[in-house]
This record gives structure tokens, sequence and C-alpha cells, in this order.
């Protein structure tokens, strides 16, 4: 009887610990080259560790992270020109009292393991300002004549965030699904669709993006499933008519950021040489 208690408890302890033998790595992923994205390449304190240490059997997967027909950035704004917070950048203004949209579409190279974090670098200027080190400002917000400052949270961008399925998507997840967001504090769930945020000067802003798990229903009442490797997620953000500020954006202002599950790895079109 001992003898076999001690197996059972031996094998229980294998199925306990058998998540932990895939293994799991930081991932980020972005719009086209990943290695080579303007904010990522140059944190080299977080991002570059990733590019150069998440590799795959084919090699580091941030070096082959272009997809073509997947993967997009595009919006109404207008032009790229170059960008007023970040040099040799090159992004599209939406300017005060007037809308704009912009969407980014990013294929996931790995399945999650965590929630997803969307960071947005912003550029956020007073109208008519092209020195960020002048004219910084922050959405929704102006200053009355009399010198009081005012916020006005309808006047701030709009974001929405998808889920795509992809090449290996989850049996039965077939059409776009809203992804939940977890409130900063607290924790609770809210769909995120076409849901306020405020941004300022050229800081990032991080909403997480709870994970789907297949059997659930989310805050939008659609059936979740369990996201993998070759998915999408679209992030749109829309830009209102009594918009502040001056605002731009281009085709490296969203990164995602989550855990991957190690052997999980879908890789594109080569981009940087080994």
């Amino acid at each position: 009887m001992k003898l076999f208690k001690l197996i059972a408890l031996v094998v229980a302890g294998l199925f306990i610990a058998v998540p932990a033998w895939a293994g799991n790595i930081p991932e980020f992923d972005a719009v086209g080259c990943d290695a080579t994205n303007y904010f990522a390449a140059a944190n080299s304190a977080q991002y570059g560790q990733v590019i150069a240490r998440n590799i795959g059997p084919n090699g580091p997967i941030n070096y082959y992270s272009v997809f073509p027909r997947l993967e997009y950035f595009k919006d109404t704004a207008g032009q790229l020109f170059p960008d007023p917070c970040f040099p040799m950048y090159l992004s599209a203004m939406t300017d005060a009292w007037n809308q704009g949209v912009y969407e980014w579409q990013i294929v996931l190279q790995m399945k999650p393991e965590s929630d997803i974090n969307v960071n947005i670098y912003d550029c956020v200027l007073k109208h008519n300002s092209f020195d960020i080190w002048e004219g910084a400002d922050q959405t929704g917000r102006y200053r009355a004549p009399w010198g009081q400052l005012f916020f006005v949270p309808t006047a701030n961008p709009i974001m929405t965030v998808k889920a795509i399925p992809g090449e290996f998507a989850t049996p039965g997840f077939t059409s776009p699904i809203i992804l939940d967001a977890r409130v900063l504090p607290g924790l609770d769930l809210v769909a995120m669709d076409e849901q306020l945020y405020t941004s300022k000067a050229l800081w990032s802003e991080g909403l997480v993006m709870a994970l789907p798990q297949t059997g659930n229903v989310n805050a939008s009442g659609q059936a979740e499933y369990n996201l993998k490797q070759g998915d999408m997620i679209r992030v749109t953000v829309e830009i209102p008519g009594n918009n502040t500020v001056d605002l731009f954006y281009g085709a490296d202002n969203v990164i995602l950021k989550y855990i991957g599950i190690i052997g999980t790895w879908f890789y594109g079109t080569l981009c940087v040489a080994g």
C-alpha cells in the first residue's frame, strides 16, 4: 500500500510538472520586421534581449517576422512625414478638431500563455506645435484663455482590439472576437470595443488584454477560443472630431507583449540577416 501511494504521488507530481517542460519565454510582435521596429530596436534592456534570445529551430523568431499578406498598418489621417517626437521615424498626423483612424494588424508568432499587453507609443502635441520640448500635451486636455485646465473624456482616442483567426486557429474560431481588457487598477474586465484612453507627450500607454479561453464567453457575449500562433490581433484607434491636440502615429507605434509557449514558434519571411 505504501509503495502504491508513493507511485501515485510521483505520477501526480509528473502531471503537475508537465506544463513546465514546455517552457515559456517573453515575446513581442509588431507590424513588419519586429527586430527593426523603431521602438523595440532602441530598447536593448527589454526588447533587445527578446530579439537576441527568443530562438527557435529556424533561428531568432523576430528575425523572421514579416507577413505581407497578414500584417498591415493603415490610416485615414494622411501621408507619412518625419515625426516631431521621434527622430528618423515617419508618422501621420491628425490635428486638433479633426478626425482620423489608425489600424494595426499584427501576427502572434507564438501561442500566448499570458495576457497580452497592447503598448501604444504616442506623440501628442499642442495644436500647431512641432516641438515636443515646448508643446507636449495630453489627449482630451485643453487650457482655457483664462488659464484653467480642462479634461474632456470624449475628446480622447477610442480603441478597439479584436482577435482574428489565423492558419492554425482553434477549431470553432472562425470569425473575429473582441478582446476583454483588464481595468487598471482593479483588474475588472471590460470589452475592448470603442473604449476611451488617454495619452501624453512621447510616452507609451499600456493596456492589458485578458487571454481568451475556449469555453468562456467574453464581456461582449461572444464565445472565446484559445489563441494560437498565427492568429492576429487588430488594434483600431479612432480620433474623435472634438480632439484637442495634434496626434501622430505610424506603423511601429503598436507593440504586443506577452509570454509565449516554447515549441509554438510561427516563422515568417526573413528580414534581418543572422
